[in-house]
């Protein structure tokens, strides 16, 4: 349910009540999101109070119940959005040192250009020249496991889709529109942005420790503190005066907005999409009713419509024996139907588990 909560006005204001949303959202984001409002905090030499309010409207939302921004921040905290995301990828997919020069040496180096054969004694040209690239920090085979992995484990419920095309050979072309050959630069610089795209749509593994926690969490295995949102505290009110109970206290109605402006824009704030943003609430009870996308936090519904979504998003990554280098494993757990009940049975009395109807032999 929304909660007409009052907004602060200044810093300090602000970011006592970032802190104290940041208690109501799930166990599991807790620990990050606490640590990311005060690390905001102490970074900003020009607080941008415009953002912050837009976060703090965010969190109210979350917390009254919105799924979806629930589930956003849970994505935040896992590393399947946001800054995290980058650090995890940085930290699994960079190379490994080399162990001496002999292995440097032998390392395939990519450059968007190659270096042709001089057979004259002119100076080479400037796009003649192999230039390095980022790519000779990352490690491909990692990245290519991670990728082939998640589109074979692609989920709709997932944060960005992975694209069904990884293999750089079948997305670069060859030759242009007129059949001309790509210069080496070009190509080079072809494959860069390949990377970077597959980069930004791949989900980075998550450590062990994390990876088994919301395993837990996912199948209900986790301490029970984990599946409980703690209730809103009581609004503190400050204390008025004691008026005539004859006294007429409802609100005026501003006409003149209604007559200067249109009317979805004056209700704007009452509407059902947005009604959870702006903390509105109906007084009429023929108003627009309950927002949209709003639940009740139950033990089962934080489990099954975050945590799982979570988990099915995250993968490991371990050293494998055979063919494949690395081993990647997605979360997940296998969706089966449920037995049929006693009184649902009889309608399949005489059928066996192919379908076929057993005729009743004669005596």
């Amino acid at each position: 349910m929304s909660i007409r909560l009052p907004h602060p006005d200044s810093a300090i204001h602000l970011y006592r009540h970032l802190l104290r949303e940041a208690t109501y959202v799930p166990p599991y984001c807790r620990p990050w999101l606490t640590e990311r409002i005060k690390r905001r905090f102490r970074d900003w030499r020009r607080p941008n109070l415009h953002e912050a309010h837009q976060s703090l409207r965010f969190l109210r939302s979350a917390n009254s119940g919105h799924i979806n921004r629930t589930l956003h921040l849970c994505f935040l905290a896992s590393g399947r959005l946001g800054k995290r995301k980058r650090q995890l990828a940085t930290s699994f997919f960079k190379k490994d040192p080399a162990e001496d020069s002999d292995a440097l040496a032998k390392r395939p180096l990519f450059s968007t250009a190659t270096a042709a054969p001089n057979r004259s004694n002119r100076k080479p040209r400037p796009e003649e020249a192999p230039v390095l690239t980022w790519l000779n920090n990352w490690d491909i085979d990692k990245v290519m496991a991670v990728a082939g992995a998640q589109v074979r484990n692609s989920q709709t419920n997932f944060p960005k889709q992975m694209r069904k095309t990884i293999d750089p050979a079948r997305v670069l072309p060859k030759v242009n529109a007129w059949g001309q050959v790509f210069k080496p630069r070009l190509v080079g610089r072809k494959l860069q942005k390949h990377y970077a795209k597959l980069l930004a749509d791949l989900m980075p593994p998550m450590p062990q420790g994390e990876w088994d926690l919301l395993q837990d969490l996912s199948l209900g295995q986790a301490e029970p503190e984990m599946f409980n949102v703690p209730t809103r505290r009581t609004v503190a009110t400050t204390p008025v005066a004691t008026q005539d109970s004859s006294t007429d206290t409802t609100p005026e109605w501003n006409w003149e907005e209604y007559v200067t402006k249109p009317v979805r824009t004056v209700e704007r704030s009452n509407s059902r999409a947005i009604k959870s943003l702006s903390g509105a609430c109906d007084s009429d009870p023929r108003g627009q009713g309950r927002p949209i996308g709003v639940k009740s936090f139950s033990p089962r519904r934080l489990r099954r419509s975050i945590y799982n979504r979570v988990w099915e998003a995250s993968p490991i990554l371990t050293y494998a024996k055979g063919k494949e280098k690395f081993k990647v494993t997605f979360g997940g757990t296998r969706r089966e139907l449920s037995p049929a009940t006693t009184s649902d049975l009889q309608f399949f009395s005489g059928v066996d588990t192919k379908g076929t109807v057993a005729h009743k032999g004669n005596g």
